[in-house]
């Protein structure tokens, strides 16, 4: 076998843990960049699902005694055909040495700063995941990031997690007994995904918390919510649902909507239906494609952008003339972070750009440069943005 494969592997492998050289990362950055698929490459084996499945699959298989054989066809046409299966093997034989010294000998580690592939940075940060908290009526706190059976409610409801996503239950018939309430709380660097009992479907982002009853009564349905989600609302035209967000009410009967609440301001932004907003004596009706903002004294109503304000529950950064403060408040609940700021910095210009929100800090942060021409330097979870005026 090319020991290639093997010294590669093992630069991989290292990567992964953690505990990677600076000699080895610059000979990894080096084949990082000599193709696209190299980078590709590597970035599949950050997927724990697909290294599992690759471990299942290949523990059954002789690679060796593969790879000889091939080798020892005496009639090899090396034709695309041929050198593309060569490629497909060297895959198979790295992933075989990957996931044995990364999934068998090493524990999973659960600090997400690692080596920086881009010798700019003194290290990289990863992106966000499903992470939260779902505090039950009994006080219980169950930690949603990892594994989850099914859950029971002190009155029987059945709670089930999976991939990302806890549903609740519709009841059989409506309870009879005051609400019961339960709350989810996602962290930074988290977001996930409530289908609560009547349907109705709630995104919940990063540094927010909802909190909602376990069933609903004949009247009503109301939740309440602290920074960011994103609604679809189950129709029930006997039943108003109402999300109550810091002084503000918002009522519908069944509609797309986000509400985004980090500080005293309420943004409400509908996407689909009717919603009505109150807050103290005024109140407001709004189309689809409107956005209402309350300050705190007064509401005002104005034509949305319906893709930046959803962008976060579709998995995308996207920014439309924001200063770099704005910009940097959202990295700093989805990658975790303390940021800092040195220089004069322009709040007066706006910049505007999109990318993921799967990709690791520094390929934002190089957008970002691109687009601000400012500098930035992570030092674990710090970024100081600095600006050379």
């Amino acid at each position: 076998m090319k020991p290639e494969a093997y010294q590669i592997a093992e630069l991989i492998g290292k990567y992964l843990r953690q505990n990677i050289s600076a000699e080895e990362m610059t000979a990894l950055r080096a084949w990082l960049d000599e193709r696209e698929e190299n980078r590709a490459l590597l970035e599949s084996f950050r997927d724990t699902d697909k290294a599992q499945g690759d471990i299942d699959f290949l523990n059954a298989i002789d690679v060796d005694a593969a790879w000889q054989t091939m080798r020892n066809r005496k009639h090899r046409q090396w034709d695309t055909r041929m050198m593309r299966y060569a490629g497909y093997a060297a895959a198979v034989i790295l992933v075989f040495f990957i996931s044995r010294t990364w999934w068998q000998r090493v524990p999973v580690n659960d600090d997400r700063v690692v080596p920086a592939l881009s010798s700019h940075y003194k290290n990289d940060v990863l992106p966000g995941g499903n992470r939260a908290q779902l505090q039950l009526s009994d006080g219980r706190s169950v930690d949603l990031e990892e594994e989850m059976d099914e859950l029971n409610e002190r009155d029987g409801t059945v709670i089930s997690g999976r991939d990302g996503e806890i549903t609740y239950a519709k009841p059989g018939q409506q309870p009879n007994h005051e609400p019961i309430f339960n709350t989810l709380v996602v962290p930074k660097a988290g977001t996930y995904r409530i289908v609560l009992s009547d349907g109705t479907k709630v995104w919940v982002n990063a540094l927010s918390e909802l909190r909602f009853p376990v069933h609903f009564g004949d009247e009503e349905r109301r939740v309440s919510v602290k920074g960011e989600a994103y609604f679809e609302v189950a129709h029930d035209a006997q039943r108003p649902f109402k999300v109550m967000v810091n002084d503000t009410e918002i009522e519908v009967l069944g509609t797309h909507f986000n509400v985004h609440a980090y500080t005293s301001a309420v943004t409400t932004t509908l996407v689909e239906g009717a919603v009505r907003v109150t807050a103290g004596r005024q109140q407001y009706r709004l189309s689809p494609g409107q956005q209402s903002f309350f300050n705190g004294k007064n509401i005002t109503i104005r034509q949305a952008n319906i893709a930046k304000a959803t962008a976060w529950k579709n998995g995308e950064f996207l920014f439309k003339s924001d200063n770099i403060k704005d910009i940097m408040q959202q990295l700093a609940r989805w990658y975790d972070l303390e940021v800092e700021y040195e220089g004069r910095v322009p709040l007066q210009v706006g910049y505007s750009g999109q990318i993921s929100r799967h990709v690791n800090l520094t390929e934002v942060l190089e957008m970002l440069h691109y687009l601000s021409k400012a500098e930035f330097d992570i030092n674990g979870r710090k970024v100081r943005v600095i600006f050379n005026n």
